[in-house]
């Protein structure tokens, strides 16, 4: 199966290659928004497997549609596999998403986030073969985050159909992230060996002066920020006007720009993308169209300048043209993300910070954080003075500020590769979106995060700063990278400098800035240095499940995990457990499981069955106490008295409510 899905993805890549005439690492990200999106279709329907089915489908047709060339096309086609496999950006890009597959096959989960939602939530996906039905999602408190990067730890998962492994699904998120870095590599020329190296390792060390979650968990907000980041670059690669042959209606054929469809294509691509990655994806969706307005208006304008003052019909059919492209990229991100809104909503699928978000704009319940001026006292100190970077880095530590201010310095030195007006746009877009997004972070945190007080130092603020800003930082330097890249070798045209570096010249600086500025020890960590710690982190994992959560998941074990169901699980009012239960879930997964804390001698039947119902759970487990269980459950029980740590199944009508026991040959 794994060679299948392989060769499956390199007749796809080779093939839009072929088709658009561009190199394959540009291709790569285009092609993984593609899957992510098919994914997501089959999620919906709950056949994600499928999807080999489909890969089998694309190796078949594929070779009967190579089969049906003409041998002249046949011999292109391969000339032009063999070009593009042989160029040094492709093999470097190879090398890099190999190794990393590799390196990270042994990762475990470790991250509170992840052991919260996004392991729970892909664990559930590998065996449900699809998105959980109604009131049937993992983790009900975060139930409508998006589930892009989910979907392609799945597919990784699914190459190994028989075992769930936590390495696979690491794997697959850093070659998600990884793929939008890409890019960055085509103009790479010469397969200089030393070149491609220390490249491969500046685009993983890369995310790292800004970013550190990423390395050790499944960060939403690094994903986010490299696709990001690569739609801003490609707004600015703008097509040439390249054509190809289409048939047209009743056998004609017309011209089509296939650089225009290329272009559009994939900035749609990567905006539907973005906002299934996070819900405040739809930000940064929002950023990226407004940047592309005005790029490419001002693109326009230049145009039309340079050609005549005047309009002519086929000008004004091309614009009218480029806005309906506009229009068709901007329907994409609210298709997928408006379609997802419509499953959760669907599928009761909701999370506390949505609904207090929304509580915040439509009631008076909640207010203004208590603790505004604390909070803008660690914001600020955390902005200005404190390092990015948790472990002291090599040379650099920049703080917030200080990147934020590198970041505007870099567009202007790139002065002799924009035009006027691209400077303008590219450096007041920086500015302003920077300034915007770090203000709605502060805003989240004295009113969505009001009660997280762990920000009220600078320490625990530096740590939401650079993760939740990871799409501006991270993003807004692989905008300029690929500017930097791209145009930068007319720096070092000059004959006095030697060959090597009128080459590499451009590559050469950006691995300098990296390496000047990088993070080593959480690149490392994340890549290899997390070994020495595997056991440990598993031993910790362990800990957590208590005498009590090892007897429920043992009881529970009889339920299939190919349906989803959800378990309400009765545990004793005395202590606040809910790390245990954060952990307990995820073992737990792909059964839901909802917990509630309550004192029995205290609880009132009839108070105890709305409760059970509220849960909206098909089976009911009440781990053992000293209370008195049988005076709230006997009642509803069949056949005999209610029995603590034995796992019952709730048949309710609305009306009336009975509790059914659940054998193991049932």
């Amino acid at each position: 199966m794994t060679i299948l899905h392989i060769a499956a993805v390199l007749v796809c890549i080779f093939f839009l290659v072929y088709c658009f005439r561009v190199s394959p690492v540009e291709i790569m990200p285009v092609f993984t928004c593609g899957l992510v999106l098919l994914l997501y279709v089959l999620a919906m329907a709950g056949r994600l497997s499928w999807i080999d089915g489909i890969a089998a489908l694309a190796v078949v047709s594929f070779g009967v549609w190579l089969m049906s060339r003409r041998r002249e096309q046949r011999k292109e086609f391969g000339r032009v596999c063999l070009n593009n496999m042989t160029e040094a950006s492709f093999l470097t890009a190879v090398f890099l998403l190999i190794v990393t597959m590799l390196c990270t096959s042994g990762k475990v989960v470790t991250w509170w986030d992840d052991i919260n939602f996004w392991a729970t939530d892909v664990k559930s996906l590998y065996f449900l073969d699809g998105f959980a039905g109604k009131y049937a999602n993992v983790a009900p408190e975060f139930g409508d985050y998006p589930p892009a990067a989910q979907l392609i730890k799945w597919w990784f998962l699914h190459l190994s159909p028989h075992e769930y492994r936590e390495g696979l699904a690491f794997a697959g998120y850093y070659v998600m992230n990884l793929v939008f870095l890409l890019p960055l590599l085509r103009g790479l020329k010469g397969r200089n060996v030393f070149v491609m190296f220390f490249m491969a390792a500046a685009l993983w060390f890369m995310p790292s002066i800004a970013e550190v979650y990423g390395y050790d968990g499944f960060c939403a907000d690094l994903t986010m920020a490299c696709i990001y980041g690569g739609f801003l670059y490609a707004v600015t690669d703008m097509p040439q006007g390249k054509s190809i042959w289409i048939s047209g209606t009743r056998g004609e054929s017309r011209k089509v720009h296939s650089e225009e469809i290329y272009y559009y294509g994939r900035l749609g691509l990567y905006l539907g993308v973005l906002v299934l990655v996070k819900s405040i994806g739809f930000v940064w969706a929002l950023f990226g169209l407004i940047f592309m307005l005005l790029y490419q208006r001002n693109e326009t304008v230049a145009a039309d300048e340079h050609k005549s003052r005047g309009l002519s019909s086929v000008a004004v059919r091309h614009k009218f043209r480029g806005l309906l492209s506009v229009a068709a990229v901007a329907s994409v991100p609210v298709l997928t993300g408006g379609s997802w809104m419509v499953f959760c909503l669907i599928m009761r699928r909701v999370t506390k910070t949505t609904a207090t978000a929304v509580k915040y704009m439509t009631t008076d319940e909640y207010g203004i954080s208590g603790y505004t001026g604390e909070f803008a006292k660690a914001f600020l100190k955390a902005f200005v003075s404190s390092p990015l970077h948790k472990e002291k880095s090599v040379v650099i530590d920049l703080t917030p500020l200080g990147l934020y201010l590198c970041i505007c310095v870099l567009v202007i030195l790139m002065r002799p590769l924009l035009s006027g007006w691209q400077r303008r746009i590219i450096l007041w877009f920086t500015v302003v979106s920077g300034a915007l997004f770090y203000g709605i972070i502060f805003v989240a945190h004295i009113t969505i995060f009001a009660t997280e007080t762990q920000y009220l130092e600078a320490a625990g603020m530096i740590s939401s700063i650079e993760r939740y800003g990871a799409p501006f930082t991270i993003g807004t330097l692989l905008f300029l990278a690929g500017i930097w890249l791209n145009r930068g070798d007319v720096v070092f045209q000059s004959e006095k400098l030697p060959a090597f570096l009128r080459k590499y010249g451009a590559y050469l600086c950006f691995i300098l800035f990296v390496a000047l500025t990088a993070g080593y020890q959480i690149g490392y960590h994340g890549l290899v240095g997390y070994r020495q710690e595997t056991e440990a982190k598993l031993a910790e994992r362990a800990k957590m499940i208590g005498a009590d959560e090892a007897k429920f998941l043992e009881t529970i074990r009889i339920l299939d995990t190919d349906t989803g169901a959800r378990v309400c699980y009765i545990r004793r009012g005395d202590t606040p457990r809910w790390v245990n239960n954060s952990y307990t879930a995820y073992e737990a997964s792909p059964i839901s499981v909802v917990y509630k804390s309550v004192n029995l001698d205290d609880a009132p039947a009839e108070w105890m069955v709305q409760e059970i119902r509220a849960s909206h759970a098909a089976y009911l487990y009440a781990e053992d106490t000293e209370a008195d269980a049988g005076a709230v459950f006997d009642e509803i029980t069949r056949e005999g008295a209610f029995a603590c740590g034995v796992l019952y199944r709730i048949e309710d009508d609305g009306v009336n409510m009975e509790l059914t026991r659940v054998s193991k040959d049932a």
